[in-house]
């Protein structure tokens, strides 16, 4: 079994999603790829991953509520939460409730690779 870290991406945009996978197993990590937080919050993903990154704007819930609901259920997963709609508003409110990263789409490799680290310093 590799013992490299693996992150779970919930991205309802199949291109968004397949583009940071892609990225994120470039920089040397796993991932575990959803279309949606149903699926994750069902999945036995929550046991072997050590990160999330997800889209704000999801199916039925938002990247911000999954956070929400992972952080009441005990749950504490280092999150970069990513979006096409930036607003300071938004990032203040997910940086002051535990979320690591807060970026604007298209996702750069830079900002990627800082959370990525950072959910291991």
């Amino acid at each position: 079994m590799s013992d490299r870290k693996v992150f779970a991406i919930v991205d309802d945009d199949e291109a968004c999603l397949a583009a940071i996978s892609s990225l994120v197993n470039a920089l040397g990590y796993c991932t575990r790829c959803f279309a949606n937080p149903a699926d994750f919050l069902a999945s036995d993903v929550l046991r072997n991953v050590q990160g999330l990154i997800a889209d704000i704007r999801l199916p039925g819930i938002s990247g911000v509520l999954l956070h929400d609901a992972l952080v009441k259920s005990g749950i504490t997963l280092p999150t970069m939460l990513m979006t096409a709609y930036p607003d300071d508003t938004t990032r203040a409110h997910v940086l002051r409730h535990g979320v690591s990263a807060y970026v604007s789409k298209p996702v750069s490799p830079d900002d990627l690779l800082a959370f990525l680290q950072a959910a291991f310093a």
